[in-house]
């Protein structure tokens, strides 16, 4: 289905590219096959009209900021435009508190958005849409798009997590040894984290060694949870680990229940505000010290 939003789009695209603005852009682009939707990188206005824009424009293009060949511009200090969703602004607002870009070198196309669907067939939004609270992006050089283009999202973005907190422990346990002991250790889910930056992993390390490297549910579990401990705080929710998952482990829930509890416990939502400290620099006098008990 085509959005209205498509032709605006692509002329703020050509924009850019044309007058030397920005000198990469990254967006939506239909793939070689079917319906479904790749990224594409361009860096010619000419081919601006590959630009796309529908409910299966899924991936969080913030990803690809901190690999090449964007990575090498922004440092370099060259100048990369990104299509973005209220959601994977959040990303990038958390890239600029960890000082990991800078602002000015990202040149960010916030895009009104009503949901988007993982499965071209399916009539269901994305569990991260629903209850969301940034259709309408906040932080953007230019916003396509406006109050009108977004639309409300039913459902509860909770829903699966209380499913498994209503379990008992056993239960829980018993959850998560099935679910961790078929990760093949592919590593899918932290290359599609736009948090997941660092060029060598600490899972990885040989010398010394943290962890079983094998895809064995002892290692595994060590590996998951330990990312998920390094998300508590920045996790912005974007789903994209657990659709990159190729055993379809949904490993999204464990960074998303601490967010939840970062967010009741330190009132704090990553991604939401560029100018505030990073979670792991909050520090209040009334801190209930519950989160690490």
């Amino acid at each position: 289905m085509t959005s209205n939003l498509e032709e605006p789009l692509r002329a703020k695209a050509a924009e850019l590219l044309s007058s030397g603005k920005v000198d990469l852009l990254i967006g939506y682009g239909r793939a070689f096959l079917g319906e479904s939707v790749r990224p594409v990188f361009l860096r010619q206005d000419a081919d601006t009209a590959k630009l796309i824009w529908n409910d299966r424009c899924a991936h969080n293009l913030a990803t690809y900021l901190m690999k090449e060949p964007c990575l090498g511009l922004v440092k370099g200090g060259g100048r990369v435009a990104v299509v973005a969703k209220g959601c994977d602004i959040r990303a990038i607002a958390t890239l600029i508190q960890e000082n990991q870009i800078e602002r000015d070198r990202v040149h960010i196309i916030g895009m009104a958005c009503s949901g988007v669907r993982y499965d071209e067939d399916s009539r269901d939004m994305a569990i991260k849409c629903r209850g969301c609270e940034v259709q309408l992006p906040a932080l953007y050089d230019d916003l396509i798009g406006s109050e009108a283009d977004t639309g409300e999202v039913e459902g509860e973005p909770r829903e699966d997590i209380e499913r498994i907190l209503a379990l008992d422990r056993s239960a829980r346990w018993e959850f998560w040894t099935r679910e961790l002991s078929r990760c093949i250790k592919c590593y899918a889910c932290r290359q599609a984290c736009p948090m997941c930056y660092c060029g060598e992993c600490i899972t990885e390390k040989s010398r010394p060694q943290w962890i079983d490297k094998a895809a064995s549910l002892k290692g595994n579990i060590a590996f998951h949870y330990i990312r998920a401990m390094h998300l508590a705080g920045r996790c912005v929710a974007c789903g994209e680990c657990a659709r990159a998952c190729p055993m379809n482990i949904p490993v999204d829930l464990l960074s998303r229940f601490l967010s939840r509890r970062v967010e009741e416990a330190y009132a704090y939502k990553a991604g939401m505000d560029p100018e505030a400290d990073p979670f792991f620099l909050v520090n209040r006098q009334d801190d209930p010290g519950e989160f690490i008990r």
